[in-house]
């Protein structure tokens, strides 16, 4: 992202969703709160059925609401596993404009849920909310994060995280935008700070050379839709790589779910636009961390 200046693609990723709430059904995943959370020219967009389906195909992202509701709907089940085998902790690296903490207020006294983000992105998400009116639920901690300058597990040493107790962390939507060395130091830091047991769940772009044929043309223009945002895709990954380099800094793999996978999951039999070729662009992966290292967090 440009400096000092809020993510657009958490815009555009929230728009989206507020799309698919609103036109597709049966809904992938619902986000009610997604059209309040994203800007006033996105909301026009959405709200104006004529315009969306224009500026959708006119840049791609169309067919890239499938991948967004399919990576979000997997990460809140494997949160939910998690949370049924005891972990009370969320982290959300990234966060952009998430709502989750909103959409699941059954989970206060059961959750805590923490938000890292870049500090002009997470201003900006909370003057829109506080212009909206709408409280911060009390099991939310928002940590402003540059991470140029700091770990996660110095951010998180700021807050009340627990570091001897397990967690979920997810990383959504970040890895392409950020270098391999910065990956893989965000991961280690991870490692150090989450007890043995913690869970994350993370996305990835795969390169151009794997994707199909028939999906180039919308690679393309998704590609080239991120750098007009000033957010250009940075790292691009195959699977077998991503794991092997996740695993050597304190992890095992638990499910590495490929786009084929997603579309058998959660699109089959569907009927409507909504179809399982828009998955073809991104991966997810589902690790736990197994590093039981002496280098904890300054609060541990």
């Amino acid at each position: 992202m440009i400096a000092n200046r809020p993510s657009r693609t958490a815009e555009w990723v929230a728009a989206i969703r507020a799309a698919h709430f609103r036109y597709d059904r049966p809904a992938i995943f619902e986000d009610k709160f997604a059209i309040d959370l994203t800007s006033r020219g996105w909301r026009l967009i959405v709200n104006t059925p004529p315009l969306y389906r224009l500026v959708t195909r006119l840049t791609g992202t169309a067919s890239a609401r499938g991948t967004f509701m399919a990576r979000a709907r997997y990460t809140e089940e494997k949160l939910e596993s998690a949370m049924r085998d005891g972990v009370g902790q969320y982290v959300i690296l990234g966060a952009g404009l998430d709502s989750f903490a909103w959409r699941r207020r059954d989970l206060i006294g059961k959750l805590r849920v923490f938000e890292i983000d870049h500090p002009a992105s997470q201003a900006a998400k909370r003057r829109r909310l506080h212009g909206l009116g709408v409280p911060i639920p009390e099991n939310l901690e928002f940590i402003a994060v540059d991470f140029g300058r700091e770990t996660v597990a110095e951010a998180l040493a700021r807050s009340h995280y627990r570091p001897n107790h397990r967690a979920f962390f997810s990383l959504l939507g970040t890895v392409q935008y950020i270098s391999r060395e910065a990956l893989v130091n965000t991961l280690r830091s991870i490692a150090i700070t989450a007890a043995p047991g913690s869970e994350l769940v993370l996305s990835y772009v795969q390169p151009r050379r794997l994707v199909e044929p028939a999906q180039l043309s919308t690679y393309d223009r998704m590609t080239r839709f991120a750098a007009r945002q000033g957010e250009p895709l940075v790292s691009l990954y195959d699977p077998a790589g991503l794991a092997a380099e996740v695993c050597a800094v304190g992890y095992e793999l638990l499910e590495n779910f490929s786009p084929r996978e997603q579309a058998l999951r959660y699109f089959a039999g569907r009927t409507d636009d909504l179809q399982p070729s828009a998955l073809l662009l991104a991966h997810l992966a589902h690790f736990r961390v197994c590093r039981d290292t002496t280098e904890r967090s300054p609060s541990s």
